[in-house]
């Protein structure tokens, strides 16, 4: 490339001129392209002075055969110092994930409200109260003596984040319980194991002795039939366990987790645990193998619709995300934890579990479930169309590590994505080492200067 300078120049006006007033188009194709090619700006200005500098400083020469140990050093680390400068001024200015989540999330038309509410050490039931009370307070939720149905998720006996932690379940029973409903289950069906064992183990026993809940199965029990209104995308009808549609208000308390084959986990992906595993499983498994049949003979890679068409069967009156601790990387279950301390907490379970998917780096226009559920009318996926109250959902962004294969889904690339994660880091390493640089090449003239004397 005989104008490298040029070329760059030009497409860093390009990748200004389109992404300056517009942000988001810096996940265009195009604008990944111009912003990799317009790097060799930003590399050449902090390379090519550095390189003149160690030609005079260490007086190399085209006929120097051997360089010294002491200079080699010198110009190694002003190497690297300038590489991982270059890549600090990337991941910290070029790579700009706020500005694109602040332009995808500016309010067009308001058709729901989100809350997201930072928890930072609180209590848990006030923050979890401010949350609601952001999208209309417990009052609009819960009437008087009503039949109150929680949905955690226990998929399995195995700590959070894996699984809902019961404390969030004890705030919320004591927010509602103001109310005076008439009842409150804690209701699921776990996907391994026995779920009353799952609740015991996992600490709900204590929780519905201390508040007066019901633990309930929903692996078994009084089935009744359920249709999907206007049929169904895999199933047209479920067998539901009775209080599932016997319930006044049905609360699905979802982990926040990325996920081996839905990509992620939330509010909406949280209904498979309604669904009985002594019906849609094989015996004495509970593990809901019939779904994923199903869903495998349709096409259905990413269970979405098998997902869509239980939240269509039973309609989720408050979503509500614990993302104080949540999963990435190989979740479901063998994920990394990450610290959020987020509540995230909306009326429209398709708008909840899209702010949490922004929030984890995922583009909630391509989350198959998302998509499906956006088409079907179901709710909203366009954060134009969702207000969301509290936090800014760019001031609260961290990029999740998606479990694998799932990498197209998100935001942004995957180089991206670690260089922003690693963008703090990145900057104490380059000071570091300028400082070592600095150190070393201060020896080798306070040994030229011995020298002389």
């Amino acid at each position: 490339m005989k104008k490298p300078y040029f070329l760059g120049f030009i497409s860093l006006l390009w990748l200004l001129f389109r992404s300056g007033t517009k942000p988001s188009r810096i996940t265009y194709p195009c604008q990944r392209a111009s912003a990799a090619i317009s790097f060799h700006l930003l590399i050449y200005p902090l390379l090519m002075p550095i390189l003149i500098f160690l030609k005079k400083f260490l007086k190399i020469s085209s006929r120097t055969q051997r360089i010294p140990g002491k200079k080699a050093l010198s110009i190694f680390l002003m190497s690297l110092s300038a590489i991982f400068t270059a890549l600090t001024v990337y991941a910290n200015i070029i790579i700009n994930p706020r500005a694109v989540l602040s332009e995808r999330a500016a309010l067009t038309e308001s058709k729901t409200a989100v809350s997201l509410i930072r928890v930072n050490g609180g209590s848990l039931e006030e923050s979890l109260r401010e949350a609601i009370n952001l999208i209309g307070g417990i009052d609009y939720y819960i009437p008087p003596r009503s039949k109150v149905l929680i949905k955690p998720n226990i998929v399995r006996n195995q700590e959070p984040p894996d699984t809902t932690d019961p404390a969030i379940v004890e705030a919320l029973i004591n927010i509602i319980k103001r109310k005076n409903p008439s009842v409150i289950w804690i209701a699921d069906g776990s996907g391994e194991g026995n779920t009353l064992e799952n609740f015991k183990s996992l600490g709900y026993l204590s929780v519905a002795e201390r508040t007066g809940a019901v633990l309930v199965d929903l692996n078994f029990g009084n089935m009744i039939n359920v249709s999907v209104p206007g049929g169904g995308v895999i199933f047209n009808s479920f067998l539901f366990n009775r209080l599932v549609m016997e319930a006044d208000v049905f609360i699905s308390l979802a982990c926040m987790k990325t996920h081996s084959q839905a990509v992620v986990t939330l509010t909406m992906k949280n209904l498979i645990g309604i669904a009985p595993g002594s019906v849609y499983g094989y015996p004495p498994s509970p593990t809901k193998w019939i779904l994923h049949e199903k869903a495998g003979e349709k096409g259905d890679q990413y269970m979405a619709g098998v997902i869509v068409d239980l939240c269509r069967a039973r309609k989720i009156d408050l979503a509500i995300i614990d993302g104080r601790i949540a999963m990435e990387g190989e979740g479901p279950h063998e994920g990394d934890p990450v610290k959020l301390d987020l509540l995230i907490v909306g009326a429209d379970p398709v708008a909840t579990d899209t702010v949490a998917s922004a929030i984890m780096g995922f583009d909630p226009e391509k989350v198959p479930t998302l998509h499906l559920a956006n088409q079907l009318g179901l709710g909203t996926n366009n954060l134009h169309e969702i207000e969301i109250k509290g936090e800014k959902i760019e001031n609260v962004f961290y990029p999740f590590k998606p479990a694998t294969g799932h990498e197209n889904f998100q935001l942004f690339s995957t180089i991206a994505r670690e260089l922003y994660r690693w963008r703090i880091n990145l900057a104490y390493i380059s000071v570091a080492l300028w400082i070592i640089t600095l150190l070393v090449i201060g020896s080798i003239k306070t040994r030229k200067q011995s020298y002389r004397l």
